[in-house]
């Protein structure tokens, strides 16, 4: 804001604003007078920079974030935990102590939350939650197959079910999203806003449609996850279960999860030879997914024009051929509880040396 100010542009102007006949230049006694209180003036416009990420917060605006949401009452969602049950297969009797940890292939780890003592050959099932929140800990069944450290006498693990209930800490971007969501849709009453607001309110639920029902009184809110993709049960649950607490007396309330439209892309692309392939299929898919998020609950078709513009528009592409959107060369469709997301992207390149040949 204050980026053409400097100590010497200060100095310049208390300069020009004197009456005096006196010496004036460097190294007189008014300009070793004046210098140094340029130089602090300096200092307090640097610091008047501050204000801006205060008064306007973005997501760039780091702490000052939580500070202005917290005048309003908004509290960062700090995520969830994913929690499941695992079958211990045993020789012999073996004491499972808590707190002992089950791993995926990948390394993620699972606590166990009490002590269990497992009789010869009988096997148990123990309960066990994530070591950290994050949507990652939400594992298919039987991947949890391994152990932290050996525990002698055990011959096996697996979970049958799920693990679910794990959602991410809010983003920066997701909670300014919420703060904005606040001031510019006034929430009265119970409202469409106050139902999207208890609906943002949950742990890993991003965004919130909210309509009316097919009866008199009924409101149904579809609910999306980070990226905007479709929550699992447990959430969804805890979101319904939130808003029963809060919606005035007569209303009936479905909450459902958005449905996943997945979109799959191929193409040919003639490579410009400032990126290498990988890098090009990441960012083709990060600018992606952010298209998607931006159109998810509206109207809006997945366009199939803008998807290749914005393969055109990542670095290290120089042209490109055959692209096909779900196995075709048309706009997609969105249904009403449906978001678009992401799904396989196979880019074929070819150098452009190659091409001209």
């Amino acid at each position: 804001m204050y980026e053409t100010i400097t100590p010497e542009s200060i100095k310049q102007a208390i300069l020009s604003g004197l009456k005096t006949d006196l010496q004036t230049n460097e190294g007189s006694l008014i300009g070793d007078l004046i210098g140094p209180v340029a130089l602090e003036l300096y200092k307090v416009y640097q610091s008047l920079n501050e204000l801006a990420p205060m008064v306007y917060v973005d997501e760039t605006s780091g702490r000052f974030i939580d500070q202005r949401c917290a005048y309003y009452g908004i509290r960062r969602k700090q995520g969830q935990k994913a929690e499941t049950a695992v079958w211990v297969s045993t020789e012999g009797s073996v004491t499972v102590p808590k707190g002992f940890v089950f791993t995926t292939a990948s390394g993620l780890g699972f606590v166990t939350q009490e002590t269990m003592t497992i009789m010869s050959g009988s096997g148990a099932s123990i309960q066990v939650a994530a070591e950290e929140a994050g949507a990652r800990y939400n594992v298919a069944a039987d991947t949890i197959t391994g152990m932290r450290s050996p525990l002698q006498g055990i011959t096996g693990v697996t979970n049958p079910a799920a693990a679910q209930g794990g959602t991410d800490p809010e983003t920066d971007a997701e909670l300014v999203n919420r703060l904005y969501a606040f001031l510019q849709k006034p929430a009265t009453s119970g409202n469409i806003h106050h139902y999207e607001q208890w609906a943002l309110e949950c742990p890993g639920v991003s965004a919130a449609k909210v309509s009316a029902g097919d009866q008199a009184g009924s409101v149904e809110v579809l609910i999306a996850g980070s990226g905007m993709q479709p929550v699992d049960e447990e959430v969804k649950n805890a979101c319904a279960a939130y808003i029963e607490t809060q919606r005035p007396i007569g209303a009936t309330v479905t909450v459902k999860s958005a449905a996943a439209n997945t979109i799959g892309v191929t193409a040919t692309v003639t490579l410009a030879g400032t990126a290498a392939l990988e890098d090009i299929v990441k960012r083709f898919r990060e600018r992606l997914a952010g298209y998607f998020a931006d159109i998810a609950f509206t109207a809006n078709p997945v366009s199939y024009n803008r998807i290749l513009y914005i393969l055109m528009d990542v670095d290290g592409v120089k042209e490109v051929a055959g692209l096909l959107v779900n196995g075709g060369q048309a706009n997609i469709q969105n249904a009403e509880n449906q978001t678009p997301v992401v799904g396989e992207v196979e880019i074929n390149g070819q150098s452009f040396d190659t091409e001209i040949r």
